[in-house]
């Protein structure tokens, strides 16, 4: 699945059905390559933070939570430091290869498969290094000669 489909999902309780809110971003655990937290707008009541281990199931159309409200974290930080879409791409030499077009993720794990550049290369998710307010950065691939090779696929 990827990040850009998840984007403005309804977010749905597996108790009642009833709509928590809606998914404005996912929170990124670049040690661990994986979602840690939805963050959600058009909340109903309490935060705006779900915990992934809430998290019941993701689909294309919308997301299944655990508890009627279960949003029980307020986002501390800008929203715009917890979305990678878009920002630039760099290896951890400086280089930058492109920004992230889309990220491709396990929707039951959670766990980063692959970061989709905007000149359509792909990076393996283990690679990614972290992600901040300006970029996101990644390791050079393990072998590759310095920076002219970064490891990525087209």
């Amino acid at each position: 699945m990827l990040f850009s489909q998840t984007l403005g999902c309804p977010v749905l309780s597996a108790l009642d059905a009833s709509r928590v809110g809606t998914v404005a971003g996912l929170v990124v655990d670049p040690e661990h390559a994986g979602i840690t937290a939805l963050r959600l707008t058009d909340v109903s009541s309490g935060g705006d933070v779900i915990p992934w281990t809430d998290v019941h199931a993701v689909g294309p159309d919308a997301v299944v939570v655990e508890a009627a409200a279960p949003a029980r974290f307020t986002s501390a930080s800008s929203p715009e430091v917890h979305n990678p879409l878009g920002k630039r791409l760099l290896t951890e030499l400086g280089d930058q290869i492109g920004t992230v077009g889309d990220i491709a993720f396990d929707p039951e794990s959670g766990g980063i498969g692959t970061l989709h550049t905007s000149r359509g290369e792909q990076v393996p998710g283990e690679r990614l290094l972290g992600i901040g307010s300006y970029a996101v950065v990644i390791q050079v691939a393990p072998g590759a000669p310095g920076s002219a090779a970064h490891g990525i696929t087209g």
